[in-house]
């Protein structure tokens, strides 16, 4: 449940309230969250808006299989998370749904633990940019790009659930679940490090509706520190994008490029929200 006030007190205050309780199903193990957050969000220069939130969750690694990974087993039980984040954005585009121009640029830091409390201890860095270039017959090429850190800050063990893991409509398309791996039992675990990419033309399909094509290039991967370029996944491939009266629609299919022993060659990708 979210609440979003984008002028608070009659001022250009933007705020933000959530609560949440969910259930999320794992190859391995089953993850039980529970918790609420606040952001607030002021214009402090020009198209740049710096963000500060908290977030405290309570999180339940259950259900874990036999031989799963002896990181996941580790991590059974329940953990409290309390966290603070601060943003800096940058946002130059002509539109938040479609845009032809600009530019996004966007830092974050979230440090959990500390003087905050809580069973984790832990910062993580991210920043991500998208540059928006306007193209014949009303098309747009556009180029994305997203890294992160994960540092822990104590002795205990990094939340299974705050690794990084790529695939899906976000960051790898046609991909799931990429990232380290346990050697012993190949379940993934996440990476401490993570980079990746993309490149899209998007283009007018049916105008009056309201509905685009997308041709697009996704690479990138993560890795149990340090960054390897060599080592970047590739998958591209074509959809749609509409902006139904219920909401902007993505069906997105990805291919593989560089396809693995027992990975599917491609899948078909669905959301229903916001697409940055």
């Amino acid at each position: 449940l979210a609440f979003t006030e984008p002028w608070l007190f009659d001022i250009p205050l933007w705020s933000q309230a959530n609560l949440w309780n969910f259930t999320r199903e794992f190859d391995t193990y089953n993850l039980d969250s529970s918790g609420f957050g606040a952001t607030l969000g002021y214009p402090i220069w020009k198209n740049i808006t710096g963000y500060l939130g908290y977030r405290f969750a309570r999180d339940n690694v259950k259900d874990i299989q036999t031989g799963a990974s002896y990181y996941i087993r580790k991590q059974a039980g329940w953990t409290t998370t309390s966290s603070v984040s601060l943003t800096l954005s940058l946002d130059t585009t002509d539109d938040s749904m479609f845009p032809s121009r600009g530019t996004r640029i966007s830092t974050t830091v979230d440090h959990a633990g500390g003087p905050l409390g809580g069973d984790n201890s832990f910062t993580k860095y991210g920043a991500s940019a998208a540059w928006f270039y306007p193209l014949p017959l009303e098309m747009v090429f556009d180029v994305r790009g997203r890294i992160g850190y994960l540092q822990n800050n104590s002795d205990r063990d990094l939340p299974i659930y705050e690794r990084f893991i790529l695939g899906g409509i976000n960051t790898l398309r046609g991909l799931r679940d990429v990232g380290t791996r346990d050697p012993a039992t190949g379940d993934i675990i996440g990476g401490t490090t993570m980079l990746c990419g993309s490149v899209e033309v998007v283009f007018p399909l049916i105008k009056n509706a309201g509905m685009k094509g997308v041709v697009f290039y996704d690479t990138g991967n993560a890795w149990d520190g340090g960054y390897s370029l060599s080592d970047l996944r590739q998958t591209a491939g074509l959809g749609v994008r509409w902006y139904s009266p219920i909401g902007p629609l993505r069906l997105e299919w990805g291919y593989v490029l560089d396809r693995k022993e027992n990975e599917s060659a491609s899948r078909f990708e669905f959301t229903i929200g916001m697409f940055m």
